[in-house]
């Protein structure tokens, strides 16, 4: 008799077992399970090929281009040349007005005086190629026209405009200066 009643509740609690799986597998509820998985990247490599064309070898190689010191500047505008000071030289810079240092004369010496003679009033030196802004002038000195004109780094002297064979100073138009 004891077998018989264990036989019974293990086929209750089996019985049991069976309601609840099929209880909780029937539920209206839908289970939600997240799949993670890894894409490969794809690389795609494209590769342009353009034909280059190649000029016909000549019988005798044409002759290497001379080379220049510096580049030449030619003013935009007409300069006008003119007398600012009747014992001096001829002048093409105007006052109140922009230049740029002549690659023709090397770098440009910009004095505490007007006065050329002794070397000891150079303050700087203004570069071929550099803006420069004529503040005030000329005077003469050694039949040299001389310029108060100021840097861009706000050195402010005096610097010859030529020694009358040679330009040291051209004229630019304010447009022109780099910014």
């Amino acid at each position: 008799m004891h077998s018989k009643t264990f036989s019974g509740r293990a086929l209750s609690l089996i019985g049991l077992s069976l309601l609840l799986f099929t209880y909780a597998c029937s539920s209206p509820t839908p289970q939600v399970v997240e799949v993670t998985r890894i894409v490969p990247t794809v690389l795609i490599v494209t590769q342009i090929v353009t034909p280059v064309a190649t000029a016909e070898p000549t019988a005798t190689p044409p002759p290497p281009p001379t080379p220049t010191l510096a580049p030449t500047l030619v003013p935009t505008e007409a300069v006008q040349v003119y007398y600012p000071l009747a014992e001096c030289g001829p002048s093409i810079v105007k006052p109140g007005g922009h230049v740029m240092v002549s690659y023709q004369g090397g770098k440009s010496a910009i004095r505490s005086t007007p006065d050329m003679a002794p070397a000891g009033n150079i303050i700087g030196y203004a570069l071929p190629g550099e803006y420069l802004k004529v503040i005030s002038g000329p005077v003469c000195n050694y039949q040299r026209l001389m310029w108060m004109v100021e840097t861009a780094y706000g050195l402010t002297g005096w610097t010859p405009e030529g020694d009358g064979e040679t330009w040291y100073l051209i004229p630019v138009a304010w447009w022109e200066i780099p910014p």
